[in-house]
Protein backbone atom coordinates (compact mmCIF):
# COMPACT_ATOMS: atom_id res chain seq x y z
CA UNK A 1 0.00 0.00 0.00
CA UNK A 2 1.60 3.34 -1.04
CA UNK A 3 2.06 6.33 1.23
CA UNK A 4 1.67 9.26 -1.15
CA UNK A 5 3.30 12.55 -0.24
CA UNK A 6 4.39 15.81 -1.85
CA UNK A 7 7.30 18.13 -1.14
CA UNK A 8 8.48 21.59 -2.15
CA UNK A 9 12.20 22.33 -2.41
CA UNK A 10 12.36 26.07 -1.79
CA UNK A 11 15.88 26.40 -3.24
CA UNK A 12 14.56 25.37 -6.66
CA UNK A 13 11.38 27.47 -6.65
CA UNK A 14 11.61 30.60 -8.80
CA UNK A 15 8.08 31.88 -8.08
CA UNK A 16 6.87 31.38 -11.64
CA UNK A 17 3.42 30.24 -10.39
CA UNK A 18 3.28 27.48 -13.00
CA UNK A 19 2.04 25.05 -10.34
CA UNK A 20 -0.80 27.36 -9.33
CA UNK A 21 -1.88 27.95 -12.94
CA UNK A 22 -1.73 24.23 -13.77
CA UNK A 23 -3.88 23.42 -10.74
CA UNK A 24 -6.51 26.02 -11.58
CA UNK A 25 -6.66 24.87 -15.20
CA UNK A 26 -6.80 21.15 -14.35
CA UNK A 27 -9.78 21.56 -12.01
CA UNK A 28 -11.42 24.72 -13.36
CA UNK A 29 -11.01 26.38 -9.97
CA UNK A 30 -13.26 29.46 -9.77
CA UNK A 31 -11.84 32.96 -9.80
CA UNK A 32 -10.55 34.04 -6.41
CA UNK A 33 -10.32 30.47 -5.06
CA UNK A 34 -7.30 28.20 -4.90
CA UNK A 35 -6.44 24.54 -4.37
CA UNK A 36 -2.79 25.58 -4.31
CA UNK A 37 -1.41 29.01 -3.53
CA UNK A 38 2.00 30.67 -3.23
CA UNK A 39 2.12 33.61 -0.86
CA UNK A 40 4.56 36.41 -1.44
CA UNK A 41 4.66 38.92 1.41
CA UNK A 42 6.83 42.01 1.18
CA UNK A 43 7.51 44.33 4.11
CA UNK A 44 9.38 47.65 4.02
CA UNK A 45 10.34 50.14 1.31
CA UNK A 46 12.76 49.56 -1.54
CA UNK A 47 15.66 48.86 -1.34
CA UNK A 48 15.15 47.72 2.26
CA UNK A 49 12.48 45.13 1.52
CA UNK A 50 11.98 41.86 3.38
CA UNK A 51 10.28 39.13 1.32
CA UNK A 52 8.57 35.99 2.60
CA UNK A 53 7.96 33.06 0.23
CA UNK A 54 5.30 30.67 1.49
CA UNK A 55 3.69 27.65 -0.18
CA UNK A 56 0.27 27.52 1.44
CA UNK A 57 -2.59 26.87 1.42
CA UNK A 58 -2.78 23.37 0.02
CA UNK A 59 -4.30 20.24 1.48
CA UNK A 60 -1.59 18.49 3.51
CA UNK A 61 -3.43 15.13 3.37
CA UNK A 62 -2.78 14.66 7.08
CA UNK A 63 -2.73 11.16 8.54
CA UNK A 64 -4.72 12.45 11.53
CA UNK A 65 -6.76 14.92 9.50
CA UNK A 66 -8.88 17.33 11.57
CA UNK A 67 -11.16 17.87 8.57
CA UNK A 68 -11.97 14.15 8.42
CA UNK A 69 -12.61 14.05 12.16
CA UNK A 70 -14.90 17.10 12.02
CA UNK A 71 -17.00 16.25 8.93
CA UNK A 72 -20.53 15.36 10.12
CA UNK A 73 -21.51 13.53 6.91
CA UNK A 74 -18.43 11.44 6.16
CA UNK A 75 -17.73 13.39 2.96
CA UNK A 76 -14.03 13.49 3.89
CA UNK A 77 -12.16 10.23 4.35
CA UNK A 78 -8.78 8.56 3.71
CA UNK A 79 -8.03 6.36 0.71
CA UNK A 80 -5.71 3.36 0.93
CA UNK A 81 -2.84 5.55 -0.29
CA UNK A 82 -3.40 8.05 2.49
CA UNK A 83 -5.02 10.70 0.29
CA UNK A 84 -7.76 12.70 2.01
CA UNK A 85 -10.63 12.37 -0.46
CA UNK A 86 -13.67 14.63 -0.57
CA UNK A 87 -16.96 13.15 -1.82
CA UNK A 88 -19.01 16.10 -3.19
CA UNK A 89 -22.19 14.02 -3.13
CA UNK A 90 -21.98 13.75 0.66
CA UNK A 91 -20.80 17.33 1.29
CA UNK A 92 -23.51 19.68 2.59
CA UNK A 93 -21.35 22.81 2.63
CA UNK A 94 -21.47 23.18 6.42
CA UNK A 95 -17.86 24.45 6.56
CA UNK A 96 -16.87 22.29 9.51
CA UNK A 97 -13.80 21.23 7.53
CA UNK A 98 -12.77 24.79 6.61
CA UNK A 99 -12.74 25.68 10.29
CA UNK A 100 -10.99 22.49 11.37
CA UNK A 101 -8.10 22.60 8.88
CA UNK A 102 -5.04 24.18 10.56
CA UNK A 103 -3.55 24.94 7.14
CA UNK A 104 -6.50 26.88 5.71
CA UNK A 105 -6.49 24.50 2.76
CA UNK A 106 -10.22 24.01 2.06
CA UNK A 107 -12.54 26.46 0.35
CA UNK A 108 -16.22 26.61 -0.50
CA UNK A 109 -16.90 26.60 -4.24
CA UNK A 110 -19.38 29.44 -4.86
CA UNK A 111 -20.81 27.56 -7.85
CA UNK A 112 -21.82 24.49 -5.86
CA UNK A 113 -21.84 25.68 -2.26
CA UNK A 114 -19.69 22.65 -1.39
CA UNK A 115 -16.15 22.22 -0.12
CA UNK A 116 -13.21 21.69 -2.44
CA UNK A 117 -9.47 21.17 -2.00
CA UNK A 118 -6.32 19.55 -3.39
CA UNK A 119 -6.78 15.87 -4.21
CA UNK A 120 -3.17 15.05 -5.20
CA UNK A 121 -4.71 14.72 -8.70
CA UNK A 122 -6.02 11.20 -8.06
CA UNK A 123 -7.45 10.99 -11.56
CA UNK A 124 -3.95 11.49 -12.99
CA UNK A 125 -2.29 9.09 -10.55
CA UNK A 126 -4.68 6.35 -11.72
CA UNK A 127 -3.26 6.82 -15.24
CA UNK A 128 0.35 6.68 -14.05
CA UNK A 129 0.82 10.45 -14.35
CA UNK A 130 2.11 13.03 -11.89
CA UNK A 131 -0.09 15.68 -10.23
CA UNK A 132 -0.59 18.71 -12.46
CA UNK A 133 1.46 21.04 -10.25
CA UNK A 134 4.42 18.64 -10.20
CA UNK A 135 4.35 18.10 -13.96
CA UNK A 136 4.17 21.85 -14.60
CA UNK A 137 7.12 22.84 -12.40
CA UNK A 138 10.02 23.77 -14.73
CA UNK A 139 12.73 23.52 -12.05
CA UNK A 140 11.79 20.31 -10.22
CA UNK A 141 10.89 22.20 -7.05
CA UNK A 142 7.74 20.10 -6.64
CA UNK A 143 8.19 16.37 -6.11
CA UNK A 144 5.65 13.63 -5.48
CA UNK A 145 5.69 9.93 -4.83
CA UNK A 146 5.44 7.02 -2.42
CA UNK A 147 7.36 7.52 0.82
CA UNK A 148 7.84 3.75 1.11
CA UNK A 149 9.14 3.31 -2.44
CA UNK A 150 12.93 2.78 -2.17
CA UNK A 151 13.37 4.17 -5.68
CA UNK A 152 11.36 7.38 -5.21
CA UNK A 153 13.16 10.69 -4.77
CA UNK A 154 10.71 11.92 -2.15
CA UNK A 155 11.15 8.70 -0.17
CA UNK A 156 14.94 9.07 -0.26
CA UNK A 157 14.84 12.70 0.89
CA UNK A 158 12.32 11.83 3.60
CA UNK A 159 14.44 9.02 5.00
CA UNK A 160 17.51 11.28 4.97
CA UNK A 161 15.60 13.96 6.89
CA UNK A 162 16.07 16.57 4.17
CA UNK A 163 12.35 17.30 3.86
CA UNK A 164 9.98 17.70 6.79
CA UNK A 165 6.57 19.04 7.75
CA UNK A 166 6.35 22.51 9.24
CA UNK A 167 4.84 23.69 12.51
CA UNK A 168 4.24 22.16 15.92
CA UNK A 169 0.73 21.13 14.95
CA UNK A 170 2.34 18.73 12.46
CA UNK A 171 3.24 16.49 15.39
CA UNK A 172 -0.48 15.92 15.88
CA UNK A 173 -1.99 15.97 12.38
CA UNK A 174 1.01 14.29 10.65
CA UNK A 175 0.80 16.03 7.24
CA UNK A 176 1.98 14.46 3.98
CA UNK A 177 3.15 17.80 2.59
CA UNK A 178 6.84 18.44 3.26
CA UNK A 179 9.27 21.29 2.72
CA UNK A 180 12.99 21.82 2.30
CA UNK A 181 13.52 25.48 3.30
CA UNK A 182 15.81 27.96 1.56
CA UNK A 183 19.47 27.04 2.02
CA UNK A 184 18.74 23.39 2.75
CA UNK A 185 20.12 22.04 -0.52
CA UNK A 186 22.63 24.73 -1.45
CA UNK A 187 24.18 27.79 0.22
CA UNK A 188 22.41 30.96 -0.84
CA UNK A 189 22.90 34.66 -0.31
CA UNK A 190 19.67 35.83 1.31
CA UNK A 191 20.61 39.45 0.57
CA UNK A 192 21.00 38.94 -3.18
CA UNK A 193 18.56 40.64 -5.52
CA UNK A 194 16.00 43.31 -4.79
CA UNK A 195 14.90 42.00 -1.39
CA UNK A 196 16.03 39.91 1.55
CA UNK A 197 14.60 36.41 1.19
CA UNK A 198 13.19 34.53 4.18
CA UNK A 199 11.00 31.46 4.65
CA UNK A 200 9.78 31.75 8.23
CA UNK A 201 9.51 35.42 9.25
CA UNK A 202 10.59 36.27 12.77
CA UNK A 203 8.48 38.28 15.16
CA UNK A 204 5.22 37.60 13.37
CA UNK A 205 1.92 36.90 15.06
CA UNK A 206 1.43 33.45 16.53
CA UNK A 207 0.02 30.94 14.06
CA UNK A 208 -1.80 27.74 14.82
CA UNK A 209 0.85 25.78 12.96
CA UNK A 210 3.33 27.03 15.56
CA UNK A 211 1.17 26.20 18.58
CA UNK A 212 1.57 23.03 20.58
CA UNK A 213 -1.64 21.00 20.87
CA UNK A 214 -2.56 17.89 22.84
CA UNK A 215 -3.31 15.04 20.43
CA UNK A 216 -5.66 13.39 22.91
CA UNK A 217 -7.90 16.36 23.58
CA UNK A 218 -7.48 18.92 20.77
CA UNK A 219 -10.74 19.86 19.08
CA UNK A 220 -10.01 22.29 16.22
CA UNK A 221 -13.65 23.36 16.07
CA UNK A 222 -13.50 24.53 19.68
CA UNK A 223 -10.00 26.03 19.78
CA UNK A 224 -10.41 29.75 20.64
CA UNK A 225 -7.25 30.58 18.70
CA UNK A 226 -8.98 29.82 15.40
CA UNK A 227 -12.39 31.23 16.20
CA UNK A 228 -13.72 34.42 14.57
CA UNK A 229 -12.51 37.40 16.52
CA UNK A 230 -9.19 35.80 17.48
CA UNK A 231 -7.56 38.59 15.47
CA UNK A 232 -8.88 41.94 14.39
CA UNK A 233 -8.74 41.16 10.67
CA UNK A 234 -11.63 39.15 9.23
CA UNK A 235 -12.08 37.50 5.88
CA UNK A 236 -15.10 35.39 4.91
CA UNK A 237 -12.86 32.96 3.03
CA UNK A 238 -9.57 32.02 4.73
CA UNK A 239 -7.81 31.03 1.51
CA UNK A 240 -6.09 34.34 0.88
CA UNK A 241 -2.68 34.65 2.51
CA UNK A 242 -2.47 31.39 4.39
CA UNK A 243 -1.55 30.78 7.99
CA UNK A 244 2.17 31.45 7.63
CA UNK A 245 1.70 35.02 6.43
CA UNK A 246 2.45 38.02 8.62
CA UNK A 247 -1.26 38.28 9.50
CA UNK A 248 -3.28 35.09 9.69
CA UNK A 249 -6.77 35.52 8.33
CA UNK A 250 -9.54 34.36 10.63
CA UNK A 251 -12.69 32.46 9.91
CA UNK A 252 -16.12 33.64 8.85
CA UNK A 253 -18.04 35.03 11.88
CA UNK A 254 -21.26 33.56 10.47
CA UNK A 255 -20.08 30.03 11.30
CA UNK A 256 -18.67 30.76 14.75
CA UNK A 257 -21.16 28.45 16.45
CA UNK A 258 -21.05 25.70 13.84
CA UNK A 259 -19.55 23.07 16.12
CA UNK A 260 -22.24 23.77 18.73
CA UNK A 261 -24.98 23.48 16.09
CA UNK A 262 -23.56 20.17 14.85
CA UNK A 263 -23.38 18.84 18.41
CA UNK A 264 -26.97 19.88 19.17
CA UNK A 265 -28.18 18.35 15.90
CA UNK A 266 -26.53 15.03 16.69
CA UNK A 267 -27.97 15.09 20.23
CA UNK A 268 -31.44 15.88 18.87
CA UNK A 269 -31.27 13.04 16.35
CA UNK A 270 -30.18 10.61 19.08
CA UNK A 271 -33.07 11.66 21.32
CA UNK A 272 -35.52 11.35 18.44
CA UNK A 273 -34.26 7.84 17.69
CA UNK A 274 -34.69 6.81 21.33
CA UNK A 275 -38.20 8.26 21.43
CA UNK A 276 -39.10 6.40 18.23
CA UNK A 277 -37.87 3.12 19.70
CA UNK A 278 -39.97 3.68 22.84
CA UNK A 279 -43.07 4.39 20.73
CA UNK A 280 -42.48 1.30 18.59
CA UNK A 281 -42.03 -0.78 21.74
CA UNK A 282 -45.25 0.54 23.23
CA UNK A 283 -47.14 -0.18 20.00
CA UNK A 284 -45.76 -3.73 19.96
CA UNK A 285 -46.84 -4.33 23.57
CA UNK A 286 -50.32 -2.92 22.84
CA UNK A 287 -50.73 -5.03 19.69
CA UNK A 288 -49.35 -8.27 21.11
CA UNK A 289 -50.59 -8.26 24.75
CA UNK A 290 -52.97 -5.52 25.85
CA UNK A 291 -55.32 -5.31 22.88
CA UNK A 292 -55.99 -9.12 22.51
CA UNK A 293 -56.84 -9.38 26.23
Amino acid sequence: MPRYAMATIEDLCMLCWACVVACKQEFDVPLGKWRLFITEVYVGEYPNVLGFMLHLPQCNHCENAPCVNSCPTGALYHTEGGIVRLDPDLCVGCRACTRACPYNAIFIDPRTGKADKCSFCEHLLEKGLEPACVAACPTGARIFGDLDDPNSLIGKLYREGKIRPVGKVAEVVKPRLFFAPLGEFRPIDTNAGAFVKKVTPEGTEENLVDVEVDAASWNPNADPRIQPGALEYFNPEPNALGMWAKIRLTKDPSIAQLSEVVAKTRSGLAQAAIALLIILGAVSVWTAIIRPS
